[in-house]
């Protein structure tokens, strides 16, 4: 949860959405609601439960469009975004539109024969493409930002890292650096973007869900 993320206390939430007690906790029980936005805060009144807005209304939207279309199970799975079985034809992808042409044009370049695309891979698309928004970077460093990215979660799943694009005499370079870890950079060295993959997984994630 962001600082600046409205909550909306479990009280107001009931009242609003018309469902009872026991609805909410059955679908926390069944994973539908991620236990990490049943939020415990003190009041004057003692403690009570809260949970952010946007998050939790439109998780409720879609829990009732799905709930006579699917069972439980395949909710849960949709819910969460299970990483490991999620497979995406490229041109199934591209129809979904969730990354610029530039981006796609950079995973191209790099994979020319992928054609099945796994979480990883549109993981990858996504950060470059983020990336490019909001740092303008140039065509070249996407795909050296993919290159690393593919080489690494092929042999690591955790995204607890920070990515730097980096350039020195004009020169690009790309690291991971482990959490909220310092790193000490020479002399005539700038940080041109830099990402947190956890935060970009679970935006990404919210996405695909959506």
């Amino acid at each position: 949860m962001t600082m600046d993320e409205k909550l909306i206390s479990k009280k107001d939430l009931l009242n609003l959405e018309q469902i009872s007690y026991g609805t909410l906790y059955r679908w926390k029980r069944q994973g539908l609601i991620p236990e990490s936005w049943f939020i415990h805060k003190a009041t004057e009144i003692g403690q009570a439960t809260f949970f952010p807005e946007e998050k939790i209304l439109a998780r409720i939207d879609r829990i009732r469009e799905l709930k006579n279309e699917l069972s439980v199970e395949q909710m849960q799975e949709l819910f969460s975004a299970n990483v490991e079985s999620f497979k995406i034809p490229m041109k199934d992808f591209k129809e979904l539109e969730m990354v610029g042409k530039m981006s796609l044009t950079a995973f191209t370049a790099v994979f020319p024969e992928k054609d099945l695309l796994d979480f990883n891979d549109v993981f990858g698309m996504y950060v470059v493409d983020n990336l490019m928004k909001q740092s303008g970077i140039y065509l070249e460093d996407a795909k050296q930002v993919l290159r690393l990215l593919c080489k690494y979660l092929s042999v690591e799943a955790s995204k607890e890292y920070q990515l730097l694009l980096l350039r020195k005499l004009g020169v690009p370079m790309t690291v991971l650096v482990r959490g909220n870890e310092g790193i000490l950079l020479e002399d005539n060295t700038e940080v041109i973007a830099c990402a947190n993959l956890g935060e970009f997984e679970e935006a990404l994630k919210d996405q695909l869900i959506a």
